[in-house]
């Protein structure tokens, strides 16, 4: 606790520190977990985020699956708790489940470098550490499963810089500031535009994935901004956020990036908007669970996965929207059809 504490410190003291994760190519090394391996039934434990938004949710969904259905014979109990991006108390959660001895932790960090410290005391403790999604600032950990979310912005960028023919000005919509999740995003989308030397991007906002504040950050967009060609919004949520400002001010919609979230597709049908999608990853959670089952098996696992993502665009819409599902729906999933119904019909 000392240790994590001190690191809070440090990251209040100089200001946003963000960790720089590597990605596929320089961390394919395999991990030992002998030492690891229980009989079972096992215990699992999970310092959350919380499920503050659709993302959030299915992603709780797709580990409640994992542990309880899919290894329903491996583990006997999951213990979560949330923190709601307080690393404070995520720090004082992780310690609660070491203190219960849980046999397997996941963490999906709200800090990059406050989370370190605790990481570390549990993997020192004996307990295997999975970390889910965003990262920590060591290496000291079984596994960390991720989308590599610098590609994604670049994917962004290069579809943009396709349909402005390399020429027009850009607004970008990003998720929460300093997590290497947005900060990675924002850094391929500006590698890959700098390639458009004609593409400018004039405005970026922080939105926190919300359509709430996207849109209030849209209509500052607007207001100082006489001609935007193009958004780049880094989710469903922040895209209808934009859209609908665009809306209420008269203004064209222009192409838009955003993700697999059901009610942004509706609305994208319902207005015949031109975007590129890229999948969320949140079905990354079921990797963690495969990878905790493999663990504490003493199998050998990978230090490092990389979560593939799935790009579509307007015309394979029709593919992936559910209009018999509520808004809240992810149309890129590895949940069971049995699961999908039951919290997503309407």
């Amino acid at each position: 606790m000392k240790k994590s504490i001190l690191i809070i410190l440090g990251v209040v003291l100089v200001g946003t520190l963000v960790f720089l994760p590597a990605y596929a190519g320089e961390k394919q090394e395999m991990v030992d977990t002998t030492k690891y391996k229980k009989e079972g039934p096992c215990v699992a434990g999970r310092a959350g985020l919380g499920d503050t938004n659709a993302w959030m949710t299915m992603f709780s969904h797709h580990f409640n699956y994992g542990v309880n259905e899919k290894y329903a014979d491996k583990f006997k109990d999951f213990k979560v708790n949330a923190c709601f991006w307080n690393p404070v108390k995520q720090i004082a959660n992780i310690e609660a489940l070491v203190g219960q001895k849980v046999d397997i932790l996941f963490v999906d960090p709200a800090s990059e470098a406050a989370l370190a410290g605790a990481v570390e005391e549990a993997m020192d403790m004996g307990i295997p550490v999975v970390v889910a999604s965003t990262g920590v600032n060591t290496d000291k950990y079984v596994t960390w499963v991720t989308r590599n979310n610098e590609k994604v912005g670049e994917v962004y960028g290069e579809w943009m810089a396709k349909k402005l023919n390399g020429k027009g000005n850009v607004v970008a919509l990003m998720g929460m500031a300093g997590t290497t999740y947005a900060e990675d995003v924002l850094r391929g989308v500006k590698k890959s535009l700098s390639a458009s030397p004609g593409i400018k991007l004039v405005d970026m906002a922080y939105c926190d994935w919300s359509p709430v504040k996207a849109k209030e950050a849209m209509e500052a967009f607007i207001a100082s901004n006489p001609k935007i060609d193009g958004v780049i919004a880094d989710g469903g949520q922040m895209a209808l956020g934009a859209v609908e400002a665009l809306l209420d001010a008269g203004r064209p919609i222009p192409p838009i990036t955003a993700d697999d979230w059901n009610g942004w597709l509706r609305l994208a049908k319902e207005k015949g908007v031109d975007f590129l999608a890229v999948s969320g990853g949140n079905p990354l959670a079921l990797t963690c669970v495969d990878l905790a089952n493999k663990i504490l098996s003493g199998e050998p696992v990978p230090h490092y996965v990389e979560y593939d993502f799935v790009t579509f665009e307007k015309d394979a819409i029709d593919k992936y929207y559910r209009p018999e599902l509520t808004d809240q729906y992810f149309a890129v999933n590895e949940l069971p059809e049995e699961w999908i119904n039951k919290y997503y019909s309407k």
